[in-house]
């Protein structure tokens, strides 16, 4: 709370002078931008950077290279990561007829037998139904989760509702089906659109039951299986997956500064996550968000603006399968003088404004002082209990909180899938995104 009440009166003592420099920071960031460089670079030369990967090592170099480039000091703070590698994945059902079933293991599954797993199917689509059938009726089976997104959230700008509700059979499915004594677990992908594309992710194995591998199928083969399954049919699959967990590695979140010119002390943090899932090469997720991150910084480091606060850039890694970067950062700089922070993990659309965690006056006179974001439409301010999960401690420690709104409709179309590729993202609308970080990074500096 106190960090609250620091907050208000900073919002109440800007000047004229910043809006009007926010202002400038937005036209020159929607004429000159270099963000769509920086983001072609990092998904096509770098490629996909799933942590203990070389991509995810070349990403630290290449983007702290960058950053010492542009002429502002920048350090690699260590964080230990895990390495897991996903290997060979296939199935198909064995009756009642021939169909090949296109689907992905979910970040962090085990392996089948090398031979794979043969069993039949047994669709659930609720933690409550697979209670009610019990061990008698799942012991040996292969457990179908059967949730699609709610479309209407999805088509009403609520797509990442859709996807806290969808995604906990992702995360905790595995493990309360193994309960029961179920070989192995099957998803529908939790996406809003599909090409036959899977949608990976990560997964949370309970320690008190056994580990079953889990993969994710696409939404035809999911309609497939529910629609023969519908008619009384017995549906087998044989399904084989190779991912392996090896030891740790040691990796790091990239920081780099522009120190404040009054109060170096009080820091505003804006921050992305460098790591990828390794199905693509991560452009939605998170490449587009390390490109504002970075070009914010270039951008007023060309500009010669130097603000009062100092400005913080973390390109935090392994936020898809552990985050620890956010939780190793917090670690580290949890007594740091955090005034405010900022996190981009929501992909590349057009802005529509920002969740935050302040509220009430504080809100208000936020708003008041931000109004420079209305020319690119991110003048939007959502009260939310969570806003970026690397962010999260902070945030969670009461430092006020900030995440960026990119329009959400088709954004879980790609999300985590072969699909997340750079021509998924618009250089206009990556530049109007970057201009909006840009800005509100600069007036709460100020």
């Amino acid at each position: 709370m106190k960090n609250f009440v620091r907050f208000l009166p900073l919002l109440v003592s800007l000047s004229a002078s910043a809006q009007s420099t926010a202002d400038a920071i937005i036209a020159r960031e929607l004429q000159t931008s270099r963000a769509y460089e920086t983001l072609g670079h990092i998904t096509d030369d770098i490629g996909a950077r799933l942590t203990g990967s070389q991509g995810a090592a070349k990403a630290v170099r290449w983007t702290t290279q960058q950053f010492r480039e542009w002429g502002m000091p920048v350090t690699n703070e260590p964080v230990m990561v895990p390495h897991w590698v996903r290997g060979r994945e296939e199935a198909r059902l064995v009756s009642p007829a021939d169909h090949n079933i296109v689907l992905t293991a979910i970040g962090g599954s085990v392996a089948t037998p090398a031979a794979g797993i043969t069993a039949d199917v047994i669709e659930v689509d609720s933690f409550d139904e697979l209670k009610t059938l019990g061990a008698a009726k799942l012991r040996g089976k292969i457990v179908f989760y059967n949730n699609p997104m709610d479309m209407e959230l999805v088509r009403t700008h609520r797509a990442f509702e859709a996807y806290r509700i969808a995604v906990a059979f992702r995360g905790a499915g595995a493990s309360r089906a193994a309960e029961y004594g179920a070989k192995a677990v099957v998803i529908r992908s939790v996406g809003s659109a599909s090409l036959r594309t899977p949608h990976t992710g990560a997964l949370r194995y309970d320690p008190k039951q056994p580990k079953i591998p889990a993969a994710a199928m696409t939404a035809e083969d999911a309609m497939l299986v529910h629609r023969l399954l519908a008619r009384g049919k017995r549906v087998r699959m044989h399904m084989i997956l190779t991912p392996r967990t090896l030891p740790d590695v040691m990796s790091a979140n990239v920081i780099a500064e522009i120190r404040g010119s009054e109060k170096p002390e009080e820091i505003v943090l804006i921050g992305a996550h460098l790591d990828s899932w390794d199905l693509a090469t991560g452009a939605i997720d998170d490449g587009s968000g390390v490109a504002m991150v970075m070009e914010t910084m270039r951008l007023l480091k060309e500009m010669k603006l130097t603000p009062r606060r100092t400005i913080r850039a973390v390109l935090f890694m392994n936020e898809e399968n552990g985050s620890r970067g956010g939780q190793q950062y917090a670690k580290d700089h949890g007594k740091d003088k955090h005034v405010a922070a900022i996190e981009t993990d929501a992909g590349g659309a057009a802005p529509t404004g920002f969740t935050t965690s302040i509220k009430g006056d504080t809100l208000t006179a936020l708003e008041t002082r931000t109004k420079p974001l209305a020319a690119v439409s991110a003048n939007r301010f959502e009260v939310a209990a969570e806003v970026g999960a690397d962010i999260d401690p902070l945030t969670q420690a009461g430092v006020p909180s900030f995440g960026l709104v990119p329009e959400p409709l088709h954004y879980f179309d790609y999300h985590h899938t072969n699909a997340d590729t750079l021509d998924k993202v618009d250089p206009k609308e990556l530049a109007q995104d970057t201009a909006a970080i840009a800005a509100l990074a600069w007036i709460l500096a100020e």
